[in-house]
């Protein structure tokens, strides 16, 4: 099996760069030193560091540290093409928030066994896969108890959204929004406006220039978020067009994330474990992308059509008909009170008329000297 495995080769142009140096077993280990480049002012963190979800086995010297880990334990992405498996990952160092993130891929390849069946899936198996998988979107209500009754939203509102994952397996699936785009067409290619939302592989754009955010996690295999509705094509149908991504319950990584911005914080927060929240610092420039998956499948979804409006900024959440019925209960319900109102004061001014001011001079008779006194 060892003879079999043999080590074919690594990314050229990391064994072409100084800072970089990868050595891959045929257990399935691989040894990589890496010297991120910060500069001459900048000591190098190894807290800042992780190659695909792996810590740095340690510091090697003031600027180079070492990985020394199991390729199945590091949210390595295997791809098998032509006899070969190929196994790819990304080195990444999250500098200050205000700095882009440095980022080296690496990758070995080894002859796949004739007979052996990977642990991981392919691209292939991928979609294969996805026709057994459900995926659900849908705008909610503001609890999130039942479908949003209405389709029409003001300015500032909330607009909830749900996405769900429904696996056909015994297997735990944890769902992410890859990307979203807001467009004024169900097909993006027709659409005359088009505005991103999510991005970047998970990252909620809109959060940091307005209200929007993830909410908890109630279970893996659903994901809630508010989106503010904001001045984008108004009056105009509104299509939300979203990629779905589902995988099975493992470790974070760059390429699979659900990340907001925190005003408060002045810095993005990832949704699953704020601890880990470095992997979302590539938010703010671009995060490595890649188009293949671990174990996961995915899917395209879009939502609408629905409309943003002029308005309170107040969810509008009943149809025409129940909101004419209510104002017309508040209308009538204003012109009993002022009937009544106008009935009691009536009932009043007649009550002190007859009793007080008439009843009490009923028999007052002028004196007679008085009259002939002037």
């Amino acid at each position: 099996m060892i003879s079999e495995l043999l080590f074919l080769m690594f990314v050229a142009t990391a064994m072409a760069q100084k800072d970089l140096s990868v050595e891959c077993g045929s257990d399935y280990w691989v040894t990589v030193h890496w010297r991120p480049g910060l500069g001459f002012s900048q000591k190098v963190d190894p807290s800042r560091a992780l190659l695909g979800t792996c810590p740095p086995s340690s510091l090697m010297s003031e600027d180079t540290l070492l990985f020394r880990v199991f390729m199945r334990d590091c949210d390595f992405i295997q791809q098998v093409m032509e006899g070969r498996v190929t196994y790819s990952n990304m080195l990444i160092y999250a500098r200050r928030p205000e700095l882009p993130i440095i980022t080296q891929s690496v990758k070995c390849v080894y002859d796949s066994p004739v007979g052996e069946e990977s642990e991981f899936s392919t691209e292939e198996q991928d979609e294969n896969v996805e026709k057994q998988e459900t995926f659900n979107m849908e705008i909610m209500n503001p609890d999130f108890s039942g479908p949003a009754p209405s389709l029409r939203f003001g300015l500032g509102s909330s607009i909830p959204i749900r996405a769900t994952v429904e696996p056909r397996s015994h297997r735990s699936l944890r769902i992410y929004i890859k990307s979203c785009e807001f467009a004024t067409d169900a097909d993006t290619r027709r659409a005359t406006q088009v505005h991103p939302i999510i991005a970047n592989a998970g990252c909620l754009m809109e959060s940091k220039s307005g209200n929007s955010s993830f909410l908890p996690r109630r279970h893996s295999d659903e994901i809630r978020l508010y989106l503010e509705a904001f001045r984008f094509a108004l009056g105009e149908k509104i299509f939300l067009h979203c990629d779905l991504e589902a995988c099975v319950v493992q470790s974070l990584s760059v390429h699979r994330k659900a990340c907001h911005y925190v005003p408060e914080k002045r810095r993005w927060m990832l949704l699953d474990d704020p601890s880990q929240s470095y992997t979302c610092t590539c938010c703010d420039s671009s995060c490595p992308r890649t188009d293949l998956m671990i174990d996961g499948v995915s899917a395209h979804k879009v939502l609408g059509p629905f409309v943003i409006v002029e308005g309170s900024g107040s969810l509008d959440s009943r149809s025409s008909s129940e909101r004419g019925m209510s104002e017309s209960r508040v209308w009538l319900l204003v012109f009993v009170v002022a009937v009544a109102l106008v009935t009691v004061m009536g009932v009043l001014a007649v009550s002190y008329y007859l009793c007080f001011w008439r009843g009490g001079r009923l028999g007052y008779r002028p004196s007679r000297d008085l009259l002939t006194k002037y």
